[in-house]
């Protein structure tokens, strides 16, 4: 089975390569094994030879008891942790036989169905499991049952020779064991292992690695000479599996088996320790975490040549201790469907992501574009059925979507970090998505805390389920979640907004009723739930009641004269904002509501809240406090101004000045402008460099990628908050890529170094500013880190050697006011009216004139480009369109109350490849000495009743079920709903857009935006929008 003298590496059999090395080196250790359950009495260590006499007498013991197999019949083995089920394994093999072998742990109702499922009539076991078969037993009774022999039996055996003589294309596709995913969402799935898988996994041998790189994969735990490695997983987990068969045999480690009869905990460890002499432990991440709150078992740690973990996400904290004392550590990703991934060995500072090897055929294709998730997608075919025992394992499966999440790498775009499952991330009643892993784990490192699921989808808030470790009473519970509260707060800090734990939103779990566990121990979060769902029901149906019984309590006093001040109003309101929105307790008065978390859900229920407080407290009407007052008085101190006023003169205050807003921006972010430095621009090279601002995103994504395919373009700068990933087609040009990571709002872009400044200023032509937070709800002065970062652009281009264009992608609702009352030119606009009534609009209006202003007094070549409403793919098949909120709120809004708005602006929305080019064309643009205004939108909009048609012919709702009526009385009926439930929310999320709706049209379905000189400039001509394309787009909507 070798090749040039040395292994054949992909193309191994394990039973032939244990046979020959029991014949070659019959002396070498194959696994060291305690004497008794006391590990204290010493280990005994088991030869190659040894192990190999055992697997030939369990193949003759298969033989005699049943025959040989030509089918590969499935026989069960439920057995303890020990040598017993890797010799059975292999006897299996040899004999024709393939095992299934399920955990101990599962409820014996889930390995009843899996020996259903794989057709499996015959049970082996380890004698001392037998009470836990006698259940199974009673559920499968046509089932025959057996006790395996004891190892001492195995190895007293004195068994003949049993040779397997199949070579490796006989046996390639030969089945040997079943073993099964870990059913944390439900019932576990068989996965049926090849020779095949086992050869794929061995072929790690032969990938390449990079130059100058390292590999970390399945060649890394194997150290010159002796390998002593402790691995604590079961043999029926994965992990377990491929350390006790194929470490132990393709790779010659020792493996080190702790007492199968005995929990392993830190002192068993360092008693293990203590008797052998370990090169490296494997282990999982909870007992790794004790191990740190002992110093002898640290110091053990420090011995080690390399810790390996897996089976569960290592946490953050406890991987940043471990690696400054262990040598190496090795942080293993995989599932039984794809065995252990193959990676790159990274710095000891990056231990936390994972790069895998570039031969692994995958994709990190983008999951959640607003929290920067992307989801790790395999990929097996024939090319690589070699190297991927994926490609073996679920046969026929291309592409495989793994469902987990990670999040890149700020500067490092090669570089993953495990984010959590999409099985696990709850997405709350506003929609906010909440991944509970990095919470759960800090809760769980509590030594008080046996397991933690904090809940929620579907719901307003999170929730949180306690597992203690010891019994309590009630007064024992409020003292352990006394205890307990500043792990929580603490772990309240990685999970954002709504899905916080309030402290009155955590159920402790009785004694009697644990949380349902797979086999490996982790929680099955959605049994879990269920067994909860009571006690849960009954947590959240008293939420209302509370809430109301909260602000009942609440009161505002006013002075002899019942003059109400200031102070004393900021103190109300911190309660009234409290019950929705905990941060409101400790933020400064001056601080906005934004900056701490606060969405739209939580802005309705403040607001209803408020309403119905002050509405007892005054005779005036309240009617006039919507979200908006909310949003535009965004600090505790302009509220409390603003409700001063009110409560003691009876007077409503006008919003601030449309105009002051926008010229106060304006004025701030050009004081002082400086003028461009005297010397002579460095002449261009012909082709172009740019940098742009956000690579990621919907339109950024496309963008950059046209930008790379341009012959044109010799370097693309990707300046982001966070790296977005290049679609696999790209490859080719990922030699022109720089990243470069910045924080919006901080000086100078927020570059560190100051020679990524000055790299930019000195290579970079053009610069196109993408980047925009997209919320209709705040105010101008939210906005003020974008026209910061505006000022740094212009700053940019002054100390340019290249006469550095500025390219602003703005918006049309920073013009919206003139397309309904005139018509929009494609010239700068310095009428601060002219923006929609959204801080969005206004903001982006203040940008146009802030460049404007430096272009007039300072010289900075400006182009500006309106943008619209932009939409999926001029071509139907191609592409998906990314869910646009507003409208998919109005489909889904529409059909719950069966009627659909009508009297709405036009649809002028311009298809995304259209926008690209039509961009891509003004920023290669030579630079002109006046601004360049371009307005992006369609020549010939179309009614808004093409979106009801869309929505018809898709289905959605019957077109006779579904009435149209004006924009104006559908934003009425729904702001008639009072005291709106998270249902309600939920069945109707136009409630929360509901300012913004206002601002869509006012019974007028025309506007006039000129798009002359876009068209022109660019040569690119903006396709008519029909019923079939537009309902192309919306079908990949989850409506």
């Amino acid at each position: 089975m070798a090749s040039n003298g040395g292994p054949a590496y992909g193309r191994r059999l394990l039973p032939r390569v244990l046979d020959e090395r029991a014949e070659k080196d019959p002396c070498s250790v194959y696994a060291s094994i305690p004497k008794t359950t006391d590990v204290k009495d010493g280990f005994r260590d088991v030869t190659v030879a040894d192990f190999a006499r055992c697997v030939d007498s369990m193949a003759h013991w298969f033989e005699g008891k049943f025959g040989r197999s030509d089918t590969f019949e499935t026989i069960t083995y439920i057995g303890l942790s020990d040598l017993r089920g890797p010799a059975t394994f292999l006897g299996a093999v040899k004999a024709g036989y393939k095992l299934l072998v399920p955990s101990p742990r599962n409820p014996p109702s889930t390995n009843a169905w899996l020996m259903k499922e794989t057709g499996s009539t015959k049970l082996l076991y380890t004698p001392e499991l037998a009470p836990l078969i006698k259940p199974l037993q009673s559920l499968a009774p046509s089932v025959d049952s057996y006790a395996v022999p004891s190892f001492q039996e195995m190895l007293d055996s004195n068994a003949e020779p049993y040779p397997y003589m199949k070579s490796f294309d006989e046996a390639r596709n030969d089945p040997i064991v079943v073993l099964h995913s870990s059913g944390s969402t439900g019932l576990p799935k068989p996965i049926i292992i090849t020779h095949g898988s086992m050869a794929a996994h061995d072929n790690d041998h032969n990938l390449p690695a990079p130059p100058g790189r390292e590999k970390l994969d399945s060649t890394a735990l194997k150290l010159d000479g002796e390998t002593r490695l402790y691995v604590i997983l079961p043999f029926f987990h994965l992990g377990g599996f491929v350390f006790l068969i194929h470490h132990a045999i393709f790779n010659s480690v020792t493996i080190v088996i702790g007492p199968a009869h005995v929990a392993p905990d830190v002192d068993l460890l360092k008693e293990i320790a203590a008797q052998q002499k370990l090169h490296g432990v494997m282990i999982i991440p909870a007992l790794l975490e004790q191990l740190l709150h002992d110093a002898s078992a640290v110091e053990l740690i420090k011995k080690l040549e390399y810790l390996a973990t897996a089976g569960a996400p290592l946490p953050g904290a406890v991987g940043d201790c471990v690696k400054d004392l262990v040598k190496r550590l090795f942080v293993f990703i995989g599932s039984t469907e794809t065995f252990p991934l193959p990676e790159l060995y990274k710095s000891r500072d990056d231990w936390i992501y994972h790069e895998f090897n570039p031969h692994l055929k995958h994709e990190m294709q983008l999951y959640d574009p607003t929290v920067g998730t992307y989801e790790l997608v395999l990929f097996a075919d024939d090319s690589n059925k070699d190297s991927a025992p994926l490609y073996h394992n679920l046969p026929g499966v291309n592409p495989f979507y793994t469902k987990d999440l990670f999040t890149q790498h700020p500067e490092k775009p090669a570089l993953y970090k495990y984010y959590g499952r999409k099985d696990d991330i709850l997405v709350l009643a506003n929609g906010e998505k909440v991944n509970p892993i990095p919470f759960e784990q800090h809760v769980q490192g509590h030594p008080s805390v046996n397991g933690a699921v904090v809940i929620g989808t579907g719901r307003i808030q999170s929730a949180l389920l306690l597992e203690p470790k010891e019994s309590l009473n009630e007064a024992g519970r409020a003292s352990f979640l006394e205890t307990l509260w500043p792990r929580i707060s603490e772990s309240n800090a990685h999970i954002p907004g709504q899905g916080r734990v309030a402290r009155d939103k955590v159920i402790c779990a009785s004694p009697d009723k644990p949380f349902p566990r797979t086999g490996k121990g982790t929680i099955i979060r959605k049994l879990t739930e269920d067994a909860f769902k009571d006690e849960i029901e009954e947590l959240y149906s008293g939420s209302m009641t509370e809430i109301q019984d909260r602000t009942s309590k609440i009161t505002l006093e006013g002075t002899v004269m019942t003059i109400y001040e200031p102070a004393k109003i900021i103190t109300f309101l911190r309660q009234v904002f409290s019950i929705s929105f905990a941060p409101a307790v400790t933020i400064d008065e001056d601080e906005e509501f934004v900056a701490h978390g606060l969405d739209s859900l939580q802005t309705l229920e403040i607001t209803a809240n408020l309403k119905r407080i002050l509405g007892e407290l005054t005779p005036n009407s309240v009617t006039w406090i919507t979200p908006r007052t909310i949003f535009r008085h965004s600090t505790l101190a302009d509220l409390a101004k603003l409700l001063a006023t009110f409560l003691n003169d009876g007077i409503v205050l006008p919003e601030d000045s449309q105009t002051n807003a926008v010229d106060d921006a304006v004025a701030r972010h050009t004081k002082d402008l400086p003028a461009r430095a005297a010397s002579q621009a460095v002449p261009s090279s012909g082709k172009i460099t740019v940098a742009l601002i956000s690579s990621t995103g919907y339109l950024g994504s496309h963008l950059v990628a046209a930008l790379l395919r341009n012959p044109e373009v010799e370097k693309v700068y990707c300046l982001n908050r966070s790296l977005g990933d290049l679609d696999k087609s790209l490859e080719p040009f990922l030699h022109k890529v720089v990243y470069l990571h910045i924080r919006i709002g901080e000086p100078r872009l927020g570059l560190k170094r100051q020679e990524n400044w000055d790299k930019l200023a000195n290579e970079v032509d053009v610069i196109i500013y993408n980047a925009w937070r997209l919320d209709f709800g705040l105010a101008i002065r939210s906005f003020d880190p974008f026209l910061k970062a505006t000022r740094d652009l212009i700053e940019l281009s002054l100390a340019s050697k290249r006469n550095m264009r500025v390219v602003f992608v703005s918006s049309i609702s920073s013009v919206e006011n003139l397309a309904i009352n005139g018509g929009v030119p494609e010239t700068p606009v310095e009428d601060a009216s002219a923006a929609m009534n959204t801080g969005y609009g206004q903001s982006k209006l203040a940008a146009e004139r802030i460049l404007v202003t430096a272009n007039r007094q300072s010289g900075v070549p400006v182009s500006i480009a309106r943008v619209g409403q932009i939409g999926g793919s001029s071509l139907a098949s191609s592409g998906t369109w990314t869910e646009q909120p507003w409208i998919s709120a109005i489909i889904r809004t529409s059909t719950t109350l069966g009627h659909f708005p009508s009297q709405v602006a036009p649809i002028d929305w311009v298809p995304i490849d259209t926008v690209v080019e039509m961009l891509q064309s003004f920023s290669l643009q030579p630079a002109q000495e006046d601004p360049q205004v371009y307005n992006i939108a369609s020549p010939a909009p179309q009614p808004w009743s093409l979106l009801f048609d869309a929505v018809c012919e898709l289905g959605l709702v019957e077109e006779s079920r579904l009435k149209t009526i004006p924009l104006r009385e559908w934003v009425n009926r729904l702001r008639d709903i009072a005291d709106p439930s998270p249902e309600d929310v939920a069945s109707l999320p136009a409630l929360k857009l509901l300012d913004f709706y206002d601002t869509l049209g006012d019974g007028a379905e025309s506007l006039s935006i000129a798009t002359d000189h876009a068209r022109e400039v660019s040569g690119v001509e903006v396709p008519t929008i029909d019923t079939e394309l537009l309902a192309s787009w919306l079908k990949y909507w989850d409506l």
